[in-house]
């Protein structure tokens, strides 16, 4: 990759920089007296201010709350954040398979591919894993968070700023720099009532020579396993209909032997040894019955896993006042397990004839079943998650006073998937007695104890899929005092940014799906997995940006900006106006209104991939058949067209004394051609026998086709509300909420829906509570601190009928947890100090509230709740 490649228009490029010097040569020269307060610069803006309360909301998490949680990763921290909902930060096989090991950030619910994440402020390559809805997103699992000094979260969107996926908003983690010494540290968690446990240690070192200055920090985590089995409960319907049988297309009788009896045509027959099995069962049918599997307590909740990551930043101040910073980190995640059940079922559903492999009934008949069942070991699916990042800023002062600051930043992120399958060929030829190495060996489903292992290795296949992302960005901003007005300052910055990313899938022969003449995906030659197509894809954009903070009098206050982005087939003009207004001393009231998008993704243009969910069929006449895992396809879609929407936020802060404050916010944001996917579940609902529906001849299903396409429109608003009242120097206690009021939503059938304080389950929204928030109460002694969350999320609406199941509801009960934490001082030396801290997360051992959505899935919602229950840790730092 080049970096000429990146910059694509040398004329654009040309007149960027010389309009943005032309600025700073006529700029007036300023100096800050020593009693000015201090300029800082903020998440959302280019221009440092000394407002702290500035026209758009920014909530800051800071060292001393992030050490509160007791979290020992970055996606812990980001589930109990307020404003994010709905990301995918659990170990769920079932919704989740294809991003485990991996975090992400879901800011006002409006998907993944709309946070737009920063490390440093500056951008970060999308993760190689893909949701199974097709979402990219920023892997937060590479962040190590020993090295995290804060997070800023800007609650509104900010394309004007910094382009591209800003719709949601930004979180940007800032990484310490500034630190002299040497920390160790230690900690065990584990969860009360299992073996699961974490243990992690990590180090942060820094040191100053002269006018260079040099931090390291790293940190392992390894991770044991909580099973389903450890909590029936959250798993006890993911069982699958297909376990063992037979639906015979003739009468039949059998004299004698296991299968002896009467059976009339397309009766449903189990296999009658299924019962023996631990994990087998009995599933009435509409005619007959089928032997099931109740393959749940065979997956984790939590899978084994190890984390390795490092971080190191140089930075050095010249003589002539350019400052050079340097940062470079690495991370390595590996699922180690991931267990998946033995074998998949069959989703071809074979035919057998009357004399084939050992039939008994003497009629041809239906397989509806899987080569493996419980008596063989679990299948293992482990994930391999690498990153490399590195950034290289320079930045310095004009002689009039105004600032340049420029980076060069690579990233890149290489995610490889193993999951384990029976090729199709091989097993219908085990059926007709071709099978094995030398294509001698018979595989009878009828009497599966006589299968050989020679068979079982002949037709077991794992797959191997690659997927691999960069990205490198050029950053250039020159930002100053333009010239004075009566009220103050006039702020100005202008910039530019250009960027190159790559997106490449790589896989194993038998799992790359290859299209026909016709551009229609040809099957891969597996029972289950339904294959991926190769990619190796790569875009340019190019930036153009200027804002503006306007000091209209002493109260008022404007910010304008506006970005011109070049994309590969199209570009965005997107402006944002902004206004702080201090009424009085107490009260202040802060507007703004913008324009951002998100252009679509390499994979939703170009990639083919499939995942397996759980879909409930349905008959002609709209009612419910059975829940099954089947394959979801989908197409890349080279015409998709940018995101856009419109984003507005009024609040007021009040502020009765200087240790207590108020904030309340309304936003709003109006999506159009938002990017999405059809959703499987509710196209197979509209139209049970639609072109894209694949079924078998006997009518089973086996796939669902589905596409990206620009949604017609989403509307969403809501509430935030901050509180922090600082009681004394020892003691604070802050508050923080958000609130859907709404969120409207187009189907892919046009049909408007509301999904706040829904699951969602039949359109391309996640679950999503109405309510989230956390209050954190907080105490700092001289050498003693202690502090306890409180964590709430409300209730929501599953959607599922269950007049049917006088044992479940269609509501997931609202969810609160207690957590407490204490640490102690203790000074060893002078110069050293040990800092015991323990904790409990989920005092009062809340199991997340049960969640029925369909047979195969879990019992609980993983995008909102934790799994573990009572978790007790202890934390040693040694610091020098």
């Amino acid at each position: 990759m080049k970096i000429t490649k990146i910059l694509t228009s040398k004329k654009l490029l040309a007149i960027s920089i010389t309009t943005a010097l032309a600025f700073s040569a006529n700029a007036q020269q300023t100096k800050n007296s020593e009693d000015e307060p201090e300029k800082i610069q903020v998440t959302g803006s280019y221009i440092k201010r000394t407002s702290v309360d500035a026209a758009e909301p920014v909530q800051v998490l800071d060292y001393n709350y992030i050490q509160s949680t007791g979290a020992t990763t970055v996606s812990e921290l980001i589930g109990k954040l307020a404003i994010s909902s709905g990301a995918e930060n659990q170990a769920d096989s079932f919704s989740q398979a294809a991003s485990q090991g991996t975090g992400n950030v879901n800011l006002r619910g409006l998907g993944l591919s709309s946070t737009l994440v920063l490390i440093n402020g500056r951008r970060q390559t999308i993760s190689g894993a893909l949701t199974n809805d097709g979402s990219v997103f920023v892997d937060t699992s590479h962040i190590p968070i020993d090295a995290i000094e804060q997070i800023e979260v800007l609650k509104e969107g900010a394309a004007s700023t910094y382009g591209s996926d800003a719709i949601a908003g930004v979180v940007n983690f800032i990484l310490r720099k500034d630190f002299e010494g040497f920390e160790i540290n230690a900690s065990i968690s584990k969860a009360a009532d299992s073996s699961q446990k974490d243990t992690d240690i990590g180090f942060l070192w820094g040191a100053e020579f002269d006018n260079t200055s040099i931090v390291v920090s790293g940190h392992y985590l390894d991770r044991t396993p909580l099973t389903i089995a450890d909590r029936p409960e959250l798993g006890d319907v993911a069982f699958s209909s297909l376990g063992n049988s037979f639906l015979l297309l003739a009468d039949a009788e059998v004299a004698d032997g296991p299968y002896a009896g009467s059976y009339g045509a397309f009766e449903n027959v189990p296999d009658p040894t299924c019962l023996d099995d631990t994990l087998g069962m009995i599933i009435p049918q509409a005619y007959g019955s089928r032997c099931g599997f109740n393959y749940g307590p065979l997956y984790n909740l939590v899978n084994t896993e190890t984390r390795a990551q490092l971080y190191s930043n140089i930075s050095h101040d010249f003589d002539n006042g350019i400052a050079l910073s340097a940062d470079i980190s690495w991370s390595s995640n590996e699922v180690k397990d991931n267990p998946q059940s033995p074998s998949y079922p069959d989703l071809t559903f074979p035919y057998i004839g009357p004399t084939d492999s050992g039939n008994p009934f003497g009629v041809g008949v239906v397989w509806l079943g899987r080569p493996l069942g419980a008596d063989y070991e679990p299948a293992l699916s482990p994930r391999e998650n690498d990153t490399f990042r590195t950034s290289l800023s320079l930045v310095g002062d004009f002689d009039n006073g105004w600032s340049w600051d420029t980076a060069l930043t690579y990233s890149k992120n290489n995610y490889k998937q193993y999951q384990q399958d029976q090729l199709k060929s091989r097993l219908v030829a085990a059926l007709a007695g071709v099978g094995g190495p030398n294509n001698d060996e018979l595989f009878n489903p009828f009497d599966r104890s006589s299968l050989s292992q020679s068979v079982i290795d002949d037709f077991t296949y794992m797959t191997e899929s690659e997927k691999t992302t960069d990205l490198l960005v050029l950053d250039a901003v020159v930002s100053g005092d333009l010239y004075e007005v009566s009220a103050g300052a006039i702020g100005f910055a202008a910039g530019i940014q250009a960027r190159t990313e790559s997106f490449k899938v790589e896989t194993d022969d038998v799992n790359e799906i290859r299209f026909d003449d016709e551009g229609n995906p040809i099957p891969v030659d597996l029972i289950f997995l339904q294959g991926l197509s190769e990619v190796d894809a790569d875009k340019n954009t190019f930036a153009l940006f200027a804002e503006s903070v306007i000091p209209v009098s002493e109260d008022i206050e404007i910010k304008a900006a506006l970005r011109y982005e070049k994309l590969e087939n199209d570009s965005s003009v997107d402006p944002k106006i902004a206004v702080r207004w201090q009424i009085s001393d107490q009260w202040i009231m802060r507007a703004s209104a913008s324009t951002a998008f998100r252009d679509a993704s390499l994979s939703q243009k170009n990639a083919s991939s499939a995942v397996i969910t759980s879909i409930t069929d349905y008959n002609d006449d709209g009612t419910a058949k059975s829940s099954a895992f089947v394959g979801v396809i989908a197409t890349g879609n080279e015409d998709l067209k940018p995101e856009e929407s419109d984003n507005y936020n009024i609040g007021l802060i009040f502020k009765p004394t200087d240790n207590l404050d108020f904030k309340l916010d309304f936003w709003r944001v109006d999506y159009t051609n938002l990017i999405t996917v059809e959703n499987a579940q509710g196209k197979l609902i509209d139209d049970p026998n639609g072109v894209d529906i694949i079924r078998t001849d006997a009518g089973f299903l086996s796939s669902v086709k589905v596409n990206y396409f620009n949604s017609s429109s989403v509307s969403v608003e809501g509430i935030d509300f901050e509180s922090t009242w600082t009681l004394s120097d020892q003691f604070n206690i802050s508050l923080n909420a958000s609130h859907f009021n709404s969120y409207e939503l187009t189907k892919d059938n046009g049909e408007v829906v509301e999904a706040a304080g829904s699951f969602n389950i039949d359109n391309f929204a996640r679950s999503m509570p109405e309510t989230k928030g956390s209050v954190n109460f907080n105490w700092l002694g001289e050498s003693q601190r202690a502090s306890i969350n409180v964590n709430y999320v409300s209730s929501y609406d599953t959607g599922v009928d269950v007049s049917a199941l006088p044992n479940e509801s269609s509501t997931v009960d609202a969810f609160t947890t207690v957590d407490m934490q204490y640490s102690a001082n203790f000074y060893i030396t002078d110069d050293s100090e040990a800092v015991l801290t323990l904790g409990i997360k989920n005092l009062l051992n809340e199991m997340p509230p049960r969640a029925y959505i369909a047979e195969g899935s879990l019992s609980y919602d993983p995008k909102q709740h934790n799994p573990l229950g009572r978790v007790l840790y202890a934390k040693v730092k040694l610091a020098f």
